[in-house]
This record gives structure tokens, sequence and C-alpha cells, in this order.
């Protein structure tokens, strides 16, 4: 039977569920799951007219939960003891797809005949923030990978011999200057003391700095190094503490000053260099004031070609974020224009339609494909479609960077 009629004091726990929940209405109404407020038999006395697509039918008013919900029990007691209240059950349904179920008591002081919560919540957003997660985790470890590749490229070119020196005096790292200047021949630094790079007598010196110097801080002081040959040379040191969690590192720089020496010896030389040089120099500024002048000419004809047709679009959008959307592009780009005339006009993004401007600020605020065809009321197939011509006319066809990292860095979307 599919009546609340049809059991004997139906009626009576209706009533006592739409009093314990003054207005059930309001509350369900803030939910996208399948919520249902059943009496103490099981029958389903009000609910928030939510079906999950891929069960046989909607949940009505005076039917069973575990019919409506496709539970395959035909009580309310082998129901209750197949799927215990107060926990989280995952149900599989057809063509793989599955819900999780939770069946909540309702409290005697609100209902003394007795009633459930009974909650069914789809599995699909779970995917959708899984596929996402799954994105920017890719993200991230390319960030990290280009973070150490930054790394090693700029410790490697730093014309000062450079050194990574551990807790202990150590040496962990040295760069390509250190080891051409101070290792011996055919022979490395790594795991000797930081000691041997400098002269006896500033031994003391660099073990009190270690002792004492605070993370953030340096310490600076001038030095006589020793070279890979053991012989001496001035030069300044410097000192820096690097805090992690459970452990410290320190930066050690050794910067040469034997040239500095020599500058001194031929001052009177250098002045005539230098002087030379301030003439090529201002022939160097009048030569980039004249390129400058040509790229603005470069970028007042782009503002006419691409900017122009911008401003149609947004005429002829319906949507005011798509319109903000090229207003603020069109912004930043004459900002750029004012403030650094030689900058690159950036107009990619002027290209895109009104569709895929939306698309773009969908991406960018983290949406996955299927969310960005629900929010905006088409097929995930059209979604993917966008994605492509996207992709091509901002130039990334072919590249290995996501289309969400591109976007995410374009503030004026927001």
């Amino acid at each position: 039977m599919s009546s609340a009629a049809c059991y004997p004091g139906a009626m009576d726990d209706t009533q006592q569920l739409m009093t314990a929940f003054s207005d059930p209405g309001d509350v369900i109404e803030a939910w996208d799951d399948v919520i249902l407020f059943v009496d103490g038999r099981g029958v389903v006395v009000e609910s928030n007219d939510v079906r999950l697509s891929y069960l046989p039918e909607m949940p009505r008013e005076g039917g069973v939960f575990w019919e409506s919900l496709a539970l395959e029990t035909n009580s309310l007691e082998t129901t209750l003891k197949r799927f215990p209240p107060l926990q989280i059950h995952e149900i599989s349904c057809c063509d793989g797809r599955s819900f999780l179920l939770r069946i909540i008591p309702v409290s005697a002081m609100l209902c003394p005949q007795g009633g459930y919560v009974v909650i069914a919540t789809d599995n699909r957003p779970m995917e959708a923030l899984y596929e996402n997660y799954e994105e920017r985790l890719e993200d991230n470890i390319s960030a990290w990978s280009d973070s150490i590749t930054l790394f090693n490229a700029f410790f490697d070119t730093v014309l000062d011999a450079t050194f990574l020196i551990d807790e202990h005096g150590a040496i962990i790292a040295a760069n390509t200057a250190a080891q051409t200047q101070h290792a011996k021949p055919e022979q490395g630094l790594t795991g000797e003391h930081c000691k041997r790079l400098l002269g006896k007598r500033f031994h003391p010196a660099i073990l009190n700095a270690m002792h004492s110097l605070e993370a953030k801080d340096q310490w600076t002081e001038n030095v006589v190094a020793i070279d890979g040959n053991g012989e001496g040379f001035p030069a300044e040191i410097t000192l820096r503490k690097i805090l992690f969690n459970d452990y410290a590192l320190f930066q050690l720089i050794l910067h040469d000053l034997t040239a500095h020496v020599e500058l001194k010896e031929d001052l009177q030389e250098k002045r005539a260099e230098v002087k030379e040089k301030e003439i090529a120099l201002k022939q160097v500024l009048k030569t980039v004031e004249e390129n400058r002048k040509e790229m603005r000419d470069q970028l007042t004809s782009q503002v006419r070609k691409q900017m122009f047709p911008a401003l149609e679009r947004i005429t002829s959008s319906d949507t005011p974020e798509v319109r903000e959307g090229y207003r603020n592009l069109i912004e930043d780009q004459l900002v750029e224009m004012v403030g650094d005339a030689s900058g690159e006009f950036d107009s990619d993004l002027l290209r895109l339609s009104p569709r895929e401007m939306e698309v773009c600020q969908l991406i960018q605020l983290g949406r996955s494909g299927k969310e960005v065809a629900e929010l905006l009321n088409m097929s995930f197939e059209t979604v993917q479609t966008h994605r492509k011509n996207i992709r091509k006319k901002l130039g990334l066809r072919g590249q290995k960077t996501s289309l969400f990292t591109y976007l995410r860095q374009k503030h004026s979307l927001a």
C-alpha cells in the first residue's frame, strides 16, 4: 500500500512531524540532496522534491522511503537492521552510480510517536571535486618542479662563490664559482668544514657567528679567503641563517675583493673609461627613446585594431559579468600602455566571444567541466568545444600549461 491513510494513526504522525519542524519546507529547500521526513512507520510525510536521476521514481509523500530509494528491503525493521541509523551507507545503483544514505532518528521530545530524517546524497559532486583537486595537484607539482629548476639555475649562475652549510659547519652544496675558486684540483668541496675556506685567524669568528646568528639576520665581515691552491686573497664574507621546521642551514657567500683593490690602484684609468661609457650610454638612451616612440605608435595601432572590437562585444553582450570582464581587460591594457609603453600588448583575451568569456570566468574560479555545463545550461561536449577554441585563441594548443593555470594569472577576469 502506498497511501499514508492505509496506516492507522498516519495522519497523527504527520501532524506531529509537521509540528516538530515548524515549517519543514523552509529547512529542506536549502539542500540539493534528497531529504525525506518520515513517520515512525517509515511513511514519507514531507520531501524537498529533489530526485536522483538514476532512481526509478521521485520520492512521493504517503509511500515508504525504502521503496522510493530502491533499497531492496521490505519493511522498516529490515531496513534499519541493514542500514543502521546515524551511519553513512553507500548504496550502489544502476550504471555504476551510487549515493550516500543517512537515517537520522527524530528526538522523542520533538515527535513522541517517532520519526526519521532520511538523506540521500548524490556522489557526483564528490567526483567533480576529485577532478578539481587532481588538476590543482598537477599544477602544484608543476610549480614545485619549476621552483626547484629556478633555484638550481640561480644557485649555479651566481658570480660569487656561494655555499650551503649545515649546522655543524659541513659544506653540503657549492655553486660553480665556489668549485672553481676554492676546490683543490680534481677534488670537490662537499663534506669539508667551512673553516678551510678562511685564514686561521677568522675561524673563531665564523664559528661564533653560526652559533649566535638568528633567522633572517646576516653577518658580514672582510676576511682573508683561501683558494684551491692554499693561497689567500681579500674577500667579503656574508653568512645568513635559513631556519626550517626542525633544522637550520646557512648560506655563505664569499665576494672576491681582489678586483676592488686593483680598481683603487687604477682609478685614473677607470675614470676615463667611465667617461667614455657615459657618452655611449647617452647614445643608447637616445636610441631607446626612438624605439619607445616607435613602440608607442605600434600600441596605438593595436588599440584601434583589437580594443575597438572588444568595445563592440561589450555593447552586444547581455551578461553583466561578461561586460565587466571585457572592461577590466581593456582597463588593464590601457594602464599597462601608459605605465610601460615597451610592454607587450596582451590582446588574446579580447578575442574571446561573450560565451567563451563566461566559460573562462568559471574555469578561473576552479569550476570543473561538468559544473560549467550545469551553470551555463549547456552540454558537457559543448563546454569541451569551447575549451578547445579558447586554448587555440590563447595560443595554448600543444602546450602543457593547463587552462586553469593560465587563467588564474589573469586578475582582470575576476
